[in-house]
């Protein structure tokens, strides 16, 4: 399935170089549910923010571009003192466990008046990462590390439903602003990660517990979509 996701976008991408093409952005909300060995680590679901930006064959139903992407699946707070010789003056430590990724994708969308269903395919990476931020009573930042990180393979499929709120005739096209609701089943390779709770202090030490797993994943997405 990786190989035939690979031809598919490669063909697609040489194929918008020889047609007509008109561009098209979205933005998503997205929510993450862990699949798989995936979640038996993670049992809660993520929060992100998600963005397509590519080329729309004006001669075909055909879109071909790429996302980028963020997803939150953990986050932990506390209060601790600054050091062992100022404990009367206290810092928020703040520790997020992230999931970016970034595909190349190619999606089949016919036009049906102001229904605008597709099915598409997409392959690229995801990259884990736990960050922890220590922040003053202010919130500015005073230090920051990278607990952990690895990345994955990922690759998959989606489906969904664009419907079309604006039209308007320009220069022998039509921009249009359009909602979107949709969905993916992302595969994904072998990677360790930190969830919650997988950062513990003993005896002055800081020890992870780091999980390993595949990284399947199911997205679920809200959004908008202009044509330009």
């Amino acid at each position: 399935m990786r190989l035939f996701l690979t031809c598919l976008c490669w063909f697609g991408l040489s194929l918008a170089t020889q047609a007509q093409t008109a561009f098209q952005g979205s933005v998503y909300l997205l929510a993450g549910i862990p699949q798989g060995a995936f979640r038996e680590n993670v049992d809660n679901a993520g929060f992100g923010l998600d963005f397509d930006i590519g080329w729309r064959l004006l001669n075909a139903p055909v879109f071909l571009g790429a996302e980028a992407g963020f997803m939150i699946y953990g986050v932990e707070r506390r209060q601790e003192p600054f050091s062992l010789t100022i404990p009367d003056v206290t810092v928020s430590v703040e520790t997020i466990n992230n999931m970016a990724m970034g595909h190349l994708l190619m999606r089949l969308q016919p036009s049906l008046d102001r229904l605008w269903p597709f099915v598409e395919g997409l392959i690229g990476g995801r990259y884990f990462y736990t960050r922890t931020t220590i922040k003053s009573e202010q919130q500015e930042e005073i230090a920051a590390s990278t607990n952990y990180e690895d990345v994955a393979l990922s690759y998959g499929y989606g489906a969904g439903l664009e419907i079309e709120l604006y039209r308007k005739p320009v220069a022998r096209r039509l921009q249009r602003f359009l909602i979107h609701l949709g969905g993916r089943y992302l595969y994904g390779s072998e990677a360790e990660y930190l969830r919650r709770g997988s950062i513990r202090r003993e005896g002055g030490q800081v020890v992870y517990d780091v999980y390993r797993s595949r990284t399947n994943v199911l997205i679920w997405r809200f959004g908008v979509t202009f044509h330009f």
